[in-house]
Order: C-alpha cells, then sequence, then structure tokens
C-alpha cells in the first residue's frame, strides 16, 4: 500500500492606511491505492482520493475585524472494482465582523455562516440517497458577544436565525420539514468555542463547539456539533491529520453522528 499527499499554503500581510489584511490559504491531496494478488492472508483492491482547501481573511482597522474562512473537501473511494463511493464532503463558509470593546478581550459580533455538500451521499448501504448539494444547506446568522482571551481561543454567545435549505422535495422528511418543503426558518440561541492551539513541536490542534437552541422547542432537543482537527508533521515531506467531528440533531435522528478520518501522507510546501 502507498499513501501520497500533496498540499500547499501560502500567506499574504498588507497593511494601508485604510487597514490590514491577513489572507491565508492550504490546499491538500490525500490518496491510497492497494493491491492484492495471490495474497494469503487476503486483502481488497482499493484507491482513495481527497482533497481539499482552506482559505482564510482577516481585515482590521481600529477596534473592527472581519475574519472569513472557506473550507472545501471532496474524496472518493473505490474497493474491489466497485463503484466510487464518496468518503469526505464539505462546503464551510465562516464570516465574523467584531468591535472591540474597551478591553480588547471582549467584542460585539455578528456571524454570517453556511454547510452544504457538493455530492450525493448514500445509506451504509449505498442504496438510498440522504444528501445532495443544497440538500440539505444551512444558513445561520447571530449577533452577540464574543470573548477571546487571546488569539488561539474564542467563546462567543448570541442571538439566532437559523434557516435549513432542501431542495430535493424527496429529502424534506429526513431533514425535519414538512410534506414538499424546501425551507425552514428557526429563532433560537447559540453558543460557540474556538480554539487554535500547539500542543507540541510540528503538532497543532483546532477545535470548535457549536450549539443552536430553538426557542421554540425543548433544551433536550439542542443541536450540537464539536470538531477537532489533530495534523502533525513528521518531517519536511510527511504530515498526518486526524479529524474527529460529533453531531446531535434530532431534526435528522435521536442519536449522535459521528465522523472519524485519518490521513498519512507526504506533502509539499508551495510557498
Amino acid at each position: 500500500m502507498g499513501w501520497m499527499a500533496v498540499s500547499g499554503s501560502s500567506a499574504l500581510f498588507a497593511q494601508s492606511t485604510s487597514g490590514t489584511w491577513n489572507l491565508g490559504w492550504v490546499g491538500t491531496l490525500n490518496g491510497s491505492q492497494a493491491t492484492y494478488r495471490n495474497w494469503s492472508q487476503g486483502g481488497v483492491n482499493s484507491v482513495a482520493a481527497t482533497g481539499g482547501t482552506r482559505f482564510t481573511a482577516r481585515y482590521s482597522l481600529d477596534r473592527y475585524v472581519f475574519d472569513h474562512s472557506t473550507s472545501l473537501k471532496y474524496g472518493r473511494a473505490r474497493l474491489n472494482g466497485n463503484e466510487s463511493r464518496k468518503t469526505d464532503d464539505e462546503i464551510r463558509l465562516r464570516n465574523q465582523v467584531s468591535r472591540k470593546f474597551g478591553n480588547p478581550s471582549y467584542s460585539l459580533i455578528g456571524q454570517l455562516n453556511f454547510d452544504t455538500q457538493f455530492d450525493e451521499g448514500y445509506d451504509k448501504n449505498y442504496v438510498n440517497v440522504v444528501s445532495t448539494f443544497f440538500a440539505p444547506a444551512y444558513v445561520t446568522e447571530t449577533i452577540g458577544f464574543a470573548y477571546a482571551p487571546d488569539k488561539t481561543m474564542q467563546f462567543n454567545a448570541g442571538l439566532s436565525l437559523k434557516q435549513t435549505i432542501v431542495v430535493e422535495t424527496l429529502l424534506t422528511a429526513r431533514y425535519g420539514l414538512k410534506d414538499d418543503a424546501r425551507f425552514r426558518n428557526e429563532g433560537g440561541v447559540s453558543l460557540g468555542y474556538r480554539i487554535t492551539r500547539a500542543l507540541a513541536t510540528n503538532v497543532s490542534y483546532t477545535g470548535s463547539f457549536d450549539t443552536f437552541t430553538n426557542l421554540h422547542r425543548p433544551l433536550s432537543s439542542t443541536v450540537v456539533k464539536i470538531d477537532n482537527n489533530l495534523v502533525g508533521k513528521i518531517n519536511s515531506f510527511l504530515s498526518a491529520n486526524v479529524q474527529f467531528s460529533m453531531m446531535y440533531d434530532d431534526n435528522v435522528i435521536k442519536e449522535w453522528q459521528v465522523k472519524q478520518v485519518l490521513s498519512v501522507g507526504f506533502s509539499y510546501t508551495i510557498l
């Protein structure tokens, strides 16, 4: 079995009389291939590839800060010559405007977030379609307050509006919409936590914790999403990435949803 990955990153820092921009970009490509012939211990031929990119931008002017990030991921695998199946799929946009108070650790914030996926997803038996582009898609707007004791973490809380969009009417019931409905709007309260931390030399961790509580539903129906991402740079060319996510949304299923992805491979830094 062989593993390969290609990644690139760039950063741009510029300052003018109107403010300061700080831009960053990283791209990744991970792949694996395994072939067996007359192998006594058995095995399944497989080919898999996953690509992703993340763009970040921060604009600062006096007490005002604008933060943006776009995260895109997509991966597929083919086992034993059968049809290829999706292994990872994400479109995630995050926007935040903040106005710092006298104590810069505290700020008034406005957020606009968007989540969906590129392609069709199937159930575990690979029979029924359970998701596709904009089915579902989530848009969340929040106004509230944030506390950031340093540049590596932020706690925030606020009042939110959340829109659930399902363009494929055959999937509306799966995501808690009424028959033939393609849109649901909810009002509620949101809490969030973000952290980016270097755990050791060449080992970094990013994590987030987000909740949304609909004001017209019981507290037990709070939507919870937890994301963890651990990146270890083994040497100049080899790196490892571990993703672990959990989500609870009883509009979809009254159980915790779990996702775990491990990728290991060679890396190449463009800039």
